[in-house]
């Protein structure tokens, strides 16, 4: 039991048994003699308190208790006795997603994206206070015997405010299999790094492992330098639209993930809508189901000392025209997945080592050895043949619709194209496709009315210049300046 004066706290508050112990502090099952009903109460560890957590903790929770939603867990009071703050909060039923994926595995697509959805919503009632949670993960979204997904333990988050910023320096805090890289290079904070959490676990409940497994350090120079395998690869029954999104979430840049959780939830509950209806499935390859992964404990890592990579420099695309604001590393990781597919898919092969669990308090990794690390066995086939955009579509038809049918789903997640002419491309690649089958001479004269189409709305400002879209056509020969393409 935490070091406390009694089991009474400040003569209201009656604490019963201890239900569970984070990195910040142990939380109990109690109760509000006051108002008659069962409550948790999470009291801060000695130990945080003895490495400066006790200022993080006080102030943080004040700061997350101005959230009022839903999809986050309910605070009803925060207090302080004898030196040693605490938290009250509603007593959740039901358990941890983290449980549930130990139990059943991955979950059904509609299943997941409604879960993942709640979660976005309440992530983004967070971020519009301010707050940004950092450690995103299965054991902290919480699925209540009604079905409510709750966002819980926000023990370290961080406050965007510099005078309430209280991040310790030379730290990184967070869950090694739901890092992103800014965490890991010390510059997290920002909410961009909760929806990259966000798809690490939207990848795991949809494929029954996170989108990189191993040891905590194999596992940061993943996140820093390795694309994700396309969720498509696990399982067949992910609609492009859902795995376009997720691999945005998973974009190495910060700037090139969806522009906020309002923005995955509106495609989430597409997702589920069109799961409903029947829609947004496709063929695919077929796997058997991955073991489950344990989401692993939050760890307390040194930060490194010098900058890592941002993005992977094997996977530089070159393109006709530079473009603007920095955009490259989201086609690197969206736009061009079938190009690197080869590429990705090398990270499966790392997958033997999620069977060990990982450890309880992550080790201390230097930079040093990091920035320096020889990747896994399977880097030298990653580097082997650098993906590179076509300049012309690729011999295959298909292949390039595929490619311009993700890179709309790109766009669409990031923002910045027009809604209606997300919905009259696809209905034209998938038109093409279809009337494709059998008649390969005509696919042709459809990618070319699809390039034209898209030029003229580059031209009018339909589609966000940089954007994944406009890059993938700017790779493609399209520069939406006037340049016809009609004698291809």
């Amino acid at each position: 039991m935490p070091e406390v004066v009694s089991s009474l706290l400040v003569g209201r508050y009656q604490l019963d048994e201890m239900i569970g112990r984070g990195g910040m502090g142990e939380v109990w099952r109690g109760r509000d003699l006051q108002a008659g009903r069962p409550v948790a109460v999470k009291m801060l560890v000695s130990q945080a308190a003895e490495v400066g957590g006790r200022e993080r903790f006080a102030r943080e929770v004040h700061a997350v208790a101005r959230i009022v939603h839903p999809n986050v867990v309910t605070v009803l009071d925060v207090g302080e006795q004898a030196g040693q703050p605490f938290l009250v909060m509603e007593l959740l039923t039901g358990r941890s997603l983290a449980a549930e994926l130990a139990e059943r595995g991955r979950y059904a697509v509609a299943e997941a994206c409604d879960l993942m959805s709640q979660a976005a919503a309440g992530l983004e009632a967070a971020h519009r206070v301010g707050v940004v949670h950092r450690d995103v993960k299965p054991a902290n979204l919480h699925r209540t015997a009604q079905g409510v997904l709750k966002v819980v333990d926000f023990g370290v988050a961080h406050v965007s405010s510099e005078a309430a910023r209280l991040t310790m320096v030379g730290t990184v805090v967070g869950t090694a299999a739901y890092l992103a890289p800014e965490q890991i290079a010390g510059r997290g904070g920002e909410p961009a790094s909760d929806l990259y959490a966000l798809g690490c676990v939207l990848y795991e409940l949809l494929c029954g492992q996170p989108p990189f497994v191993g040891p905590v350090p194999q596992l940061m120079y993943q996140h820093i330098q390795q694309p994700p395998v396309p969720p498509s690869r696990h399982r067949a029954d992910i609609p492009p639209e859902l795995e376009g999104l997720i691999m945005a979430l998973l974009a190495k840049e910060p700037g090139a993930r969806p522009a906020s959780a309002g923005v995955v939830r509106q495609v989430l509950d597409a997702v589920v809508r069109s799961a409903a209806t029947g829609g947004g499935r496709r063929p695919g390859l077929s796997m058997p189901p991955a073991p489950p992964a344990r989401g692993g404990d939050t760890a307390l890592l040194d930060a490194p000392p010098v900058g890592l990579p941002p993005t992977p420099p094997s996977l530089t695309l070159p393109a006709p025209a530079p473009p603007s604001r920095g955009r490259r590393p989201l086609v690197q990781v969206v736009v061009a997945v079938a190009a690197v597919v080869a590429v990705a898919s090398v990270a499966v092969a790392l997958s033997t080592g999620s069977g060990e669990s990982p450890p309880s308090a992550a080790p201390s990794v230097a930079a040093s050895e990091q920035a320096t690390t020889t990747p896994p066995a399977t880097s030298e086939s990653a580097t082997s043949e650098p993906a590179t955009a076509p300049s012309t579509p690729p011999p295959s038809p298909e292949g390039w619709l595929a490619d311009l049918d993700r890179a709309v789903l790109a766009q669409q997640a990031q923002g910045g194209i027009d809604p209606d002419l997300v919905h009259s491309i696809r209905e034209k690649i998938q038109k093409a496709l279809s009337e494709d089958k059998g008649k390969g001479n005509r696919a042709p004269k459809q990618i070319r009315d699809l390039r034209r189409d898209l030029t003229d709305a580059q031209r009018k400002g339909k589609i966000a210049a940089g954007g994944p879209l406009s890059t993938f056509l700017n790779a493609s020969g399209l520069s939406g300046d006037g340049g016809d393409d009609e004698d291809e």
